[in-house]
C-alpha cells in the first residue's frame, strides 16, 4: 500500500473459476485514440471528498478524467468516461501508464458508466513511478509496514514528481489505446493536497498534529470483524448476486474508542439490504488501537476502510 493513509479492503466473495480463451493482441498496431482537454481543470470538496476533473475530446464527443480521494494518501482513485472506451472488457488484462515515467501497472476494473459521458472505466493507484529510496520500505500490508522507519503523518500526493507527467495511457489487448493528454499534473496534485488537508480540519482534526502521527489507528481483531462482515451478507443479497462496495471513515479516540462511523460513499447493487450497515461492525465488534506519535503518546485520528461484496 506503499505509504497510503491506512485503509483496509475487505472482501466477501464466493469464488467461481472461469476460463478465458487469449485473444490475439490485433489493436496493437493502430494508431492511439488521443483525447486532447477542452476545459479547465475543476476542483471539488465535498463533504467526504475531494475530487479534480477535467473535461477532453471535443464539443460533440465529450469524455472526461477525474482524480478523488476519501482520506490523505499518495494514492488516488482515478477514472476515464468515455465513448472511446466503450469496447474495454472487464474479462482482459488491461494496463495503464501515467506518463512519462510514472507509475504503470495491470488492473482490473468493473464496467460502469458516468452520465453523458459513456462508459466508465478506472483503478485506484500512485500516479508517480515508485520513488527508488523509499523501495526497500514499501509494504503492500500496514500490518509489516515499519512505522518507525516510515511514520505515516499526514499522507499526500507526489506533486513535485508529477511535474514531467502529462498523460495517461490505457492499454488492452485487441483494443485502440487511449491517451488522455492530462497536461502536468503537479499543480493538479497540489491542489489536490490542498483540499485533502481543509477536508482533515473540517473533521475536526489538526493536520500539524496528524503529520506528527508515526504509527495510524489499527483494528487489533480484524479477522473478528471480518468474519462478522461475512456472516452478515444479506442471504437476498447473495442469492441475487447482488453486490455493493462501502467506503467508511472511522474517528479514534485517544483511548481507542470509535468515536464516530461515516458511510462516505456506497455503490450498492439493486435490492442490497441496509440494514446491514457495515458501520455496525466496527462500532459494535471492532477492538482499536489509536494512533500514536513519536513519543508513543496517543493522538486521536481517523481510520478508513473500504468494504467490498462481490459475488463471482
Amino acid at each position: 500500500m506503499g505509504s497510503q493513509m491506512v485503509t483496509k479492503s475487505l472482501l466477501a466473495s464466493a469464488c467461481l473459476s472461469l476460463a478465458i480463451a487469449p485473444v490475439a493482441a490485433w489493436g496493437a498496431d493502430r494508431a492511439p485514440i488521443v483525447l486532447k482537454p477542452i476545459g479547465q481543470w475543476n476542483l471539488d470538496m465535498g463533504e467526504n471528498k475531494c475530487r479534480i476533473a477535467r473535461v477532453f475530446g471535443s464539443e460533440e464527443q465529450k469524455a472526461a478524467f477525474y482524480l478523488e480521494q476519501w482520506s490523505p494518501s499518495e494514492e488516488a482513485d482515478w477514472a476515464v468516461a468515455a465513448r472511446e472506451v466503450a469496447g474495454f472488457r472487464s474479462d482482459r488484462k488491461t494496463t495503464y501508464a501515467f506518463g512519462p515515467g510514472g507509475k504503470s501497472d495491470d488492473f482490473e476494473f468493473t464496467k460502469t458508466s458516468f452520465g453523458d459521458f459513456g462508459s466508465l472505466v478506472g483503478a485506484r493507484s500512485k500516479i508517480v513511478s515508485e520513488d527508488p529510496s523509499q523501495e526497500d520500505m514499501d509494504s503492500n500490508d500496514d500490518d509489516e509496514r515499519d512505522w518507525q522507519a516510515r511514520p505515516r503523518g499526514l499522507e499526500q500526493l507526489d506533486s513535485d514528481r508529477a511535474a514531467q507527467i502529462t498523460s495517461l495511457t490505457l492499454s488492452q489487448s485487441g483494443r485502440t489505446d487511449v491517451i488522455i493528454e492530462t497536461g502536468g499534473l503537479k499543480p493538479v496534485l497540489a491542489a489536490m493536497n490542498a483540499c485533502m488537508e481543509d477536508l482533515v480540519r473540517h473533521w475536526g482534526l489538526d493536520p500539524a498534529e496528524q503529520r506528527r502521527v508515526v504509527s495510524p489507528p489499527k483494528a487489533t481483531n480484524m479477522p473478528k470483524v471480518v468474519q462478522y462482515i461475512m456472516s452478515t451478507y444479506p442471504a437476498g443479497a447473495l442469492r441475487k448476486g447482488a453486490q455493493a462496495t462501502f467506503h467508511l471513515r472511522i474517528m479514534v479516540g485517544t483511548n481507542g474508542a470509535v468515536e464516530e462511523c461515516v458511510l462516505t460513499n456506497q455503490t450498492l447493487a439493486e435490492d442490497f439490504d441496509m440494514k446491514r450497515h457495515p458501520c455496525f461492525a466496527f462500532t459494535t465488534r471492532a477492538v482499536m488501537e489509536p494512533a500514536r506519535d513519536a513519543a508513543g503518546e496517543p493522538v486521536r485520528s481517523f481510520y478508513t476502510a473500504r468494504i467490498a461484496y462481490r459475488i463471482g
